[in-house]
């Protein structure tokens, strides 16, 4: 993340006021809507100046916060694509990924039900070539889940574990997971 915005909007935000600067002044540099709001009034360029600066800073705090999202999200999918370990068994797949439960924490009515890696939803796998790490048909199946989560914001918890235990049911992953979850 660069540190030059975040730098300027701390010093903007945090400006100390100079002994010749009337309260309103000093508060309206700090961001403070009703001293630029009284400022407005006494000194109408400089309110409109310091607004200006304000509005700036609230820009380049978006714009810092909005770089730093996709910076995570770009080293999310990186690792996401990253090649299987070598040293992989991939005996128990949990159901419960933490993009899923990343999913369910936003969840409207599922939120708090469901962790990462939740104990209670697991499966194991035939061998170690029907799950290793976080493989293709993972990913696409945890997109599935997320998807559906985002089309039902009033799935209730029977709803959603049914849900999970048909896409185990099908036989691609019967062929993966023989005995479900």
């Amino acid at each position: 993340m660069p540190l030059l915005p975040l730098l300027l909007l701390l010093v903007t935000t945090q400006v100390p006021c100079s002994p010749r600067e009337f309260s309103d002044t000093c508060k309206c540099k700090q961001g403070m809507a009703s001293a630029c709001e009284a400022l407005r009034i006494t000194d109408p360029k400089l309110a409109a100046v310091l607004e200006a600066a304000a509005a700036q800073a609230v820009v380049i705090q978006q714009t810092s916060h909005q770089q730093a999202t996709e910076a995570s999200e770009q080293q999310a999918q990186e690792s996401s694509n990253a090649p299987e370990p070598p040293d992989c068994k991939g005996q128990e797949h949990h159901i419960i990924s933490r993009p899923i439960a990343k999913a369910l924490e936003e969840h409207p009515v599922l939120r708090g039900h469901y962790t990462a890696r939740d104990s209670r939803f697991v499966a194991r796998a035939k061998d170690e070539k029907a799950h290793c790490g976080y493989q293709d048909w993972h990913r696409k199946v945890d997109q599935e889940v997320i998807q559906w989560l985002q089309e039902r914001d009033k799935a209730t918890p029977k709803q959603f574990e049914e849900f999970l235990r048909s896409i185990y049911k099908r036989p691609e992953m019967r062929k993966r997971f023989p005995s479900g979850f």
